[in-house]
C-alpha cells in the first residue's frame, strides 16, 4: 500500500488528517467497541472515523447508544449522504491510521478484529475539537458494538457489501 509522500500533501489536509491524529480516533473507536464486544471489525474504522471527524454528524449524534442507528439515519437523511461521501473519501487516510495504530501498539488484531490495547496512545490535554472528535469516536464505537454486524451498518449507510 503506497501513500503520498508527506511533503506532497497539502499542509491543512496533512495536519488534520495525519495518521497519528486519526490513529487516536481508531483507538478510541476500538476501545468504545471493546467495552461490550470482543473485537471491532476493521471495516467499521472507516465510517467510524468519518462520523467522528464530520462536524455536522458529530453534532447530530444521539445522547445514548439506545437510539437505533437506522432511526438516526432516517431522522437525518442529509447526514447519510455526508457519511457515505466522507467514508469513501477517507479510505486512504483511515488505512494509514490503522497501520499507525498497529505499529504504535495502540490496537492489536485478534482473528482479524481490532482490539484496543491497555497502553493506548499518549494523549495530552488538547483543543476542544480533538476532545470532541475523540469522545465522538468512543461513543460511535459503543454504538456500533450494539449493532454488531458491520454489513448491516454499511447497508444502512448505503454501501452494498
Amino acid at each position: 500500500m503506497a501513500f503520498a509522500p508527506w511533503n506532497d500533501r497539502q499542509t491543512d489536509f496533512a495536519n488534520y488528517f495525519n495518521p497519528g491524529y486519526l490513529g487516536v480516533l481508531v483507538y478510541s473507536l476500538a476501545k468504545g467497541y471493546n467495552l461490550t464486544n470482543e473485537g471491532m471489525s476493521l471495516a467499521l474504522a472507516f465510517p467510524g472515523v468519518a462520523m467522528a471527524l464530520h462536524p455536522d454528524i458529530r453534532k447530530a449524534l444521539p445522547r445514548t447508544t439506545a437510539t437505533r442507528f437506522s432511526k438516526w439515519l432516517r431522522d437525518y437523511p442529509e447526514l447519510r449522504t455526508a457519511l457515505l461521501r466522507s467514508t469513501q473519501s477517507l479510505v486512504p487516510q483511515v488505512k494509514e491510521a490503522v497501520l499507525t495504530s498497529l505499529r504504535s501498539d495502540w490496537v492489536s488484531t485478534e482473528n482479524g478484529r481490532l482490539i484496543a490495547t491497555a497502553k493506548g496512545p499518549p494523549i495530552l490535554k488538547s483543543d476542544r475539537t480533538f476532545d470532541d472528535d475523540q469522545k465522538a469516536a468512543s461513543f460511535i464505537g459503543k454504538w456500533f458494538a450494539k449493532i454488531g454486524d458491520e454489513r448491516e451498518i454499511y447497508q444502512q449507510i448505503g454501501v452494498r457489501p
